[in-house]
């Protein structure tokens, strides 16, 4: 599958230690499968840093080579010691799956990623938080209550490598093109 980085300059050697950490996921390297989002963002990032145009890198992703831990109704956590190492993180598109990204994301913005009994995953592949997300994470609402009403069609799949090992096997920089 192809995933798309937007940002002010072409990356065609990703860092997973480039951001601060307390973002949606974590400290990683973001993309996204939505190339209109990632040319926003490349758009968004020129303005602030004061460069004319924006650049979306694309890479190869082989999703189907990493070991998944889903979290959702029908995916119950692996006991510990049974995950994968290195694993990734999902989120499914159930009631569940949506409380548990919501309350993932409330403690990446506290620097806390791993998955309690799991450890850290290598990669995390989840959605671009929405304004319902942002209530949660402000304290205005717990998940629960607000999870009802997301509905994940309407929202955009990001991924956040987070172990450089990882990213260097499984992703492939194609190119990169000015937006």
């Amino acid at each position: 599958m192809k995933l798309y980085h937007g940002s002010s300059t072409a990356i065609d050697k990703p860092d997973v230690t480039f951001n601060t950490g307390f973002s949606d996921l974590g400290q990683g390297f973001y993309l996204t499968d939505d190339p209109d989002v990632a040319r926003a963002r490349a758009q968004s990032r020129a303005r602030v840093d004061g460069v004319p145009t924006g650049v979306v890198s694309v890479f190869e992703f082989n999703e189907s080579a990493m070991e998944w831990v889903s979290r959702g109704a029908n995916a119950p956590l692996p006991a510990p010691g049974d995950a994968p190492d290195p694993f990734g993180l999902r989120f499914e598109s159930d009631f569940e799956g949506i409380v548990a990204w919501a309350n993932y994301i409330k403690t990446c913005r506290k620097g806390r990623t791993a998955v309690p009994g799991l450890g850290e995953p290598a990669i995390v592949r989840a959605w671009i938080a929405n304004d319902d997300i942002e209530m949660i994470c402000s304290g205005f609402a717990p998940a629960e209550a607000l999870a009802e009403f997301i509905d994940p069609a309407t929202l955009v799949v990001q991924y956040c490598f987070r172990n450089q090992n990882v990213l260097d096997r499984l992703l492939a920089f194609i190119s990169a093109e000015s937006v």
